[in-house]
């Protein structure tokens, strides 16, 4: 295990704090934004991921180790009792669905096995506290017409992503049952846009998310690929729910305050906007903020439904958060700042 930060942050920093929170995956696009939140709120995130050499903020908001879960899993022990922790974070997942239809192997060991690996060494350790990131795959083809995703639907993932997260989600409930395992699912709809102070957004090697891809074809003048536009939707092309990573990153707050209080103690809930948007849409408010940029329609991926959007009814009563920055105008304008930043472009 190498400790990238560990002379610049002894245990004395961090027991005078209200609360630490161990964040797995806490320097990838959205455990960073949980963890500037995390501190902003008070608390002390310690970050466990792992290439933290690629990472530029890895170590921006606290302590941060890398760890290559789960064969360094041991190593564990040393931080959680060091750093007190009675609460963890877990973002660590393969997260590509066409990949995971090609690669099962792969989703399920790390998606899965080690997050089972992950759960018995917290009881071993005797760590209480878990809030997951599940994701809105799990609901597969909504039965919904409108794709209206609701938290009591019967759910059938069609992919090994999202049989790996809906699979996590049910061993939490049999471990609340059988260790008093104290957990929340929070299920991800499209998390998007940028820290509105632009310290912090989307970086990855591979991208292959759409405000991003789009963005980038615009300012680099390049065509952009999108897929499909015979969908049963009002213009044709597929309806999703984008919710703005700093809402997402709010709702984690939201779920450490509440955990174990209000008969929360092991529950799921979905985290989007509630508000559909089309890729078409999309598009045009990427234009819009950019600039016009050559769009190609090419066929429709096989199993991509048509409309996913969340109910977060169940969300606003319970763990009191409402989305106030998931408009898709302010994603994608907070999502133009941080790559304008990156390219040192004014706007």
């Amino acid at each position: 295990m190498e400790n990238t930060t560990e002379h610049q942050y002894p245990k004395a920093n961090t027991s005078s704090m209200a609360k630490t929170i161990l964040v797995i995956g806490g320097a990838g696009y959205i455990g960073s934004h949980i963890c500037k939140l995390l501190v902003k709120n008070g608390y002390a995130p310690v970050v466990i991921d792992h290439n933290l050499e690629s990472k530029p903020w890895a170590n921006s908001f606290g302590p941060a180790f890398n760890l290559n879960l789960p064969i360094e899993l041991s190593e564990l022990e040393a931080i959680i009792k060091r750093f007190e922790i009675d609460t963890v974070i877990n973002l660590a997942a393969y997260t590509a669905v066409g990949e995971s239809v090609s690669n099962p192997s792969k989703y399920y060991k790390n998606n899965l096995v080690m997050t089972l690996q992950l759960l018995d060494k917290l009881i071993e350790l005797d760590v209480k506290k878990f809030i997951f990131s599940s994701s809105a795959a799990v609901y597969g083809i909504p039965n919904d017409p409108n794709g209206i995703c609701r938290i009591e639907d019967h759910v059938k993932p069609i992919n090994p992503y999202g049989q790996s997260k809906f699979m996590v989600e049910n061993i939490l409930q049999d471990y609340h049952k059988a260790h008093g395992l104290m957990s929340i699912s929070l299920r991800y709809f499209n998390a998007s846009g940028a820290d509105p102070e632009a310290e912090i957004g989307e970086l990855r090697d591979r991208e292959t998310h759409i405000i991003p891809l789009a963005i980038n074809a615009s300012l680099q003048n390049k065509e952009f690929f999108m897929f499909g536009d015979d969908y049963n939707t009002p213009d044709g092309s597929c309806v999703r729910d984008y919710v703005h990573v700093m809402d997402l990153a709010q709702a984690h707050i939201n779920a450490v305050q509440h955990i174990g209080k209000d008969k929360i103690e092991c529950d799921r809930f979905n985290l989007g906007s509630g508000v559909p948007t089309s890729n078409k849409q999309l598009l045009e408010s990427v234009a819009k903020h950019v600039g016009e940029f050559t769009v190609t329609t090419k066929p429709r991926r096989l199993g991509d439904p048509d409309s996913l959007v969340a109910d977060i009814s169940k969300t606003t009563e319970k763990l009191f958060w409402k989305p106030e920055m998931s408009s898709i105008d302010k994603i994608v304008s907070s999502a133009v700042n941080w790559h304008s930043k990156q390219k040192g472009i004014k706007h």
